[in-house]
């Protein structure tokens, strides 16, 4: 009787010792579970947010404020300026704190400062934020940062030379802002600082004071351009200065050893007086890009990140027409040709041989290029959709495009291309970079310098136009841009001016970032990206791409930018179905260019950026 005691307490030892391992595994598969899924799968700013929350530090300064006093200014209202951005912060969810120089160090790596408007800055606090930074601290900050001296004297150790290697140029330093002309701000659409700002639309930007000039080096591209969107000139800011590419920039993000900073190069009176909305945006996405480790931004156009648009308006010297074509073909570069229609009549031959060219778009330039806006209905339905269907009849191609004779427009006309079936409508030069929708049309803004002002206003020689028309397009798809060049038949396309257009074609041809599209082809891209979405989520361990592809037809090769912080490293991509092609091309150590090979119509797409943190 004792040994069965004996042997039933033994095996109920082993029972428990049996179910406390049991539970012991389960516990230790749970917890790994739960890390794993943390790590993979929760979002990293939830984490994060749970466990510090999301703080900024706005630098206080002594020398700033002795400066102030010194030189006779309005330290109380510098303050209150300041009191804006914090309240930008807050709407952002983000907590505003202050903080000199000096407790910078107790600052967990990582931390974020802004330090707006600090024109004057000692050596020791010179010192200690380019400490802050190097050592894994991210910055926002402006325009003449550690310029002065107490005594307002320029000083080339600098903070904005410290931390971002700007150096002014040598040449010019500073410019006046030129008030008889309008300054705008033209951001980079491939940017990881501007997603959050209406795609394509410059800035206008108030200056009173004198802006500050650098030579972008080499390796810093600027994410934003002073520009002024007029025809005959980009970068005419003064009467008598002219800014380069270099020179123009405003804007730029980067890395300082462990840290990572962005520098704007204006006031900040200039995010306040105009269009505060807009650039309340552009400092918001100056917040994101601190915060975030990966920033995925699509290519303006699917699978291309500058477009040119060459056109032709079809009228007087009709017969000029069958250059424009030659070149066109002989260069294979896409291009439209707007036609007026009762001279399309006349050279009915003509237009048979020219509809054969597959580079060859033709659009309608109305019917008899005569006033349409405030004449009969009758006038407006012939103009635009008699036209359209005279078009078809004589060239047998769909007919998509049009462009308004004296560049009129309104509401009525608009309606009325909808009602016939047009796509697009190129319109008068305006301050944007891209296509917008008007309805359901899309309006193509002109942006170069209309060959009427090279030839008649200025009577350039060919050598004169061809270089302008290199530094326009240089300029605009600098920024991502389209470039527009619209040519006329009695202009451009005359006989002994149709090698500019030639020697322009081959120029676009041999730069490979650079590509030609008719405007066809060009709604077929905005389109197809307006029906694509794109949700990410950071987790500790990937970047998770969610992407839905609301068009009825695949979209192929389509193109995102990855921006990383430099603390990241890609590892690898992977689908959640199998069979999805992507290629993923290093740029730089901070840059990756991702590409979709297809993804079919009406559908969801995974993916999984496998990546680690360096240590």
């Amino acid at each position: 009787m004792q040994a069965a005691i004996t042997m039933n307490s033994e095996h109920e030892d082993r029972y428990g010792l049996k179910l406390l391992l049991s539970m012991t595994i389960l516990m230790l598969l749970l917890a790994y579970t739960s890390f794993y899924l943390m790590q993979n799968y929760f979002s990293k700013s939830f984490l994060e947010f749970n466990l510090s929350g999301k703080k900024v530090y706005f630098l206080e300064s002594k020398t700033l404020e002795q400066m102030y006093e010194k030189n006779g200014m309005d330290y109380v209202a510098y303050k209150k300026h300041i009191s804006y951005f914090k309240e930008l912060c807050l709407k952002n969810s983000y907590e505003a704190l202050d903080i000199e120089s000096k407790d910078l160090e107790k600052l967990k790596k990582g931390s974020k400062l802004i330090a707006l408007d600090m024109m004057s800055l000692s050596n020791s606090e010179l010192d200690n934020i380019d400490s802050f930074v190097s050592n894994g601290g991210k910055i926002i900050f402006n325009f003449t940062s550690g310029f002065l001296d107490s005594s307002l004297k320029y000083r080339r150790d600098n903070l904005v030379t410290r931390i971002s290697g700007l150096v002014l140029d040598e040449k010019i330093n500073t410019v006046r802002y030129d008030r008889n002309s309008t300054a705008y701000v033209s951001t980079k659409l491939l940017s990881p600082l501007t997603q959050n700002l209406p795609e394509g639309k410059a800035l206008e930007l108030a200056l009173y004071d004198p802006l500050p000039i650098f030579d972008t080096p080499d390796n810093l591209q600027p994410d934003a351009y002073l520009t002024t969107w007029t025809q005959v000139s980009y970068l005419h800011i003064t009467k008598n200065k002219e800014l380069s590419k270099k020179q123009s920039g405003l804007l730029w993000h980067g890395y300082k050893e462990k840290g990572k900073w962005v520098y704007f190069s204006f006031p900040t009176y200039s995010l306040i007086e105009v269009s505060p909305d807009k650039y309340a945006n552009l400092f918001k996405g100056m917040l994101e890009y601190l915060d975030t480790d990966i920033i995925a931004v699509p290519y303006p156009y699917v699978d291309a990140k500058n477009v040119v648009f060459v056109s032709e308006d079809t009228e007087y010297k009709y017969e000029n027409l069958e250059h424009f074509s030659d070149v066109a073909e002989k260069n294979h570069f896409p291009v439209t040709a707007f036609c007026v229609v009762n001279l399309a009549q006349e050279h009915k031959k003509m237009m048979e041989k020219v509809a054969k060219n597959k580079y060859l778009e033709i659009g309608s330039h109305s019917y008899t290029h005569e006033k349409i806006v405030g004449e009969s209905d009758a006038v407006y339905e012939k103009e635009t959709i008699g036209s359209k269907k005279a078009l078809y009849d004589l060239t047998k191609q769909h007919i998509y495009g049009f462009r308004p004779p004296r560049e009129e427009i309104d509401e009525k006309m608009i309606k009325l291309l909808e009602e016939g079936g047009f796509k697009y409508i190129l319109s008068a030069g305006e301050e944007r970079l891209t296509p917008y929708y008007m309805g359901n049309i899309m309006i193509i803004p002109r942006h170069g310098t209309d060959d009427y002002s090279y030839l008649i206003n200025l009577d350039w020689s060919g050598s004169e136009i061809l270089k302008q028309m290199e530094h326009e397009v240089n300029v605009v798809t600098a920024l991502n841009g389209m470039y527009t060049m619209s040519t006329h038949t009695h202009l451009m396309s005359y006989s002994s001016n149709i090698n500019i257009t030639d020697s322009f074609f081959k120029y676009v041809n041999a730069h490979k970032e650079l590509t030609p599209m008719n405007g066809k082809m060009l709604y077929d891209k905005i389109t197809q990206k307006s029906k694509v979405t794109l949700k990410t989520k950071a987790t500790m361990k990937k970047l998770i791409m969610t992407l839905n592809n609301n068009n009825d037809i695949p979209i192929l090769n389509m193109h995102y930018n990855l921006y990383l912080d430099s603390k990241v490293k890609v590892k690898n991509i992977e689908s959640e179905i199998i069979g999805v092609k992507t290629e993923l091309i290093k740029v730089n150590n901070n840059e990756y260019t991702l590409i979709i090979k297809e993804m079919k119509p009406m559908s969801q797409m995974v993916l999984f950026l496998n990546y680690e943190e360096n240590i």
